[in-house]
């Protein structure tokens, strides 16, 4: 039935009884003009997935992971893996089976060498991908339920001992460099955060500030009466107007790759290996867990969403492990 005619006897039924027969007349005609003017059609209330290709398919996944608030580089990342086992898998996503995946692992490695470990997070960033597929029922079967981690060597990052802190600090050529080596130690920032804080963001009186992590959440992080020491002294002797807390050449907000450089220039000068602002992370986990810090504190404090990532990050000192050996086992 024409759309409009169904609205002519939905209203009609709907009056009848309700005013007389000649004014139920006069409105069926006036009805009729005036419907005759458009072109009417039910509106759709369902859900339409417009593109259901692998790449469409893609697209909405990538999206989804934007608005949980992943990280744009972890979003980019998804992108390249995921770019790139589609255009190699030569499948329909509902026909690729745990064989293909595994035969896509496999040919990965030997074609571009790489580590177990890297291996491993592309069989992850895959496995989330599907599962996003299954949950959304775009695939009836996740072939990576049958997929096992990849198995690979655990090596314990070290953080620096104290010696390698005090040379550093020695190493350092001016105050920008001795401010920025004891803020990554004394708040334990991840470099991505360091980039985004502004002078003014720094609460002296009470030491501390406040970062946007991972996910847009922000958290607290504290600094030392050393460590505002030096921001003192080195934003006492600016003279720009920027409002970032560090600045490079032309006085410019410091990047993260200019963060990473001025820490190579301090380690070489230093005579201390893989100085990297991460490191500096995981030095403060470690000593304050040395320190009496509980696991929990630690977590809040790096901004951990899961406790098991903060465990990883501290690097038991094997002294302490001792002496709790030799007080308990007795």
């Amino acid at each position: 039935m024409d759309a409009r005619m169904e609205i002519l006897e939905n209203v009609l039924q709907a009056m009848s009884g309700m005013i007389p027969e000649i004014a139920a007349g006069r409105l069926e005609s006036v009805l009729c003009a005036e419907l005759e003017k458009y072109e009417v059609q039910e509106r759709v209330t369902d859900v339409v997935v417009r593109d259901g290709t692998a790449e469409g398919l893609l697209r909405k996944f990538l999206a989804t992971k934007r608005i949980e608030g992943k990280a744009e580089s972890t979003v980019e990342y998804y992108r390249q893996q995921l770019t790139m086992f589609l255009q190699n898998i030569g499948k329909l996503l509902p026909e690729i089976s745990t064989f293909d995946l595994r035969f896509y692992l496999s040919a990965y490695k030997e074609k571009r060498k790489v580590s177990n470990r890297t291996l491993d997070n592309i069989r992850k960033c895959i496995s989330t991908f599907f599962s996003w597929l299954s949950d959304e029922e775009f695939i009836r079967r996740n072939p990576c339920r049958g997929l096992k981690n990849i198995k690979y060597r655990k090596i314990t990052r070290k953080s620096f001992s104290a010696e390698e802190m005090e040379k550093l600090k020695s190493a350092c050529e001016n105050y920008r460099d001795l401010a920025l080596v004891g803020f990554l130690y004394a708040t334990g920032c991840r470099v991505s955060e360091v980039v985004s804080v502004n002078a003014e963001d720094i609460n002296f009186d009470r030491k501390e500030l406040t970062v946007v992590g991972k996910g847009d959440k922000e958290r607290t992080v504290y600094i030392t009466d050393v460590s505002a020491m030096y921001l003192r002294l080195y934003l006492a002797g600016r003279e720009d107007k920027n409002q970032a807390l560090f600045i490079g050449k032309g006085g410019k907000r410091l990047t993260k790759n200019g963060i990473e450089t001025a820490l190579k220039r301090i380690g070489a000068r230093a005579g201390v290996d893989n100085v990297h602002p991460h490191r500096f992370r995981r030095t403060l986990a470690t000593n304050l867990i040395d320190h009496g810090a509980t696991l929990q504190d630690v977590q809040t404090i790096l901004g951990h969403e899961d406790i098991r990532t903060t465990q990883v990050y501290v690097c038991t000192n094997q002294r302490n492990v001792k002496n709790a050996y030799e007080r308990y086992a007795a």
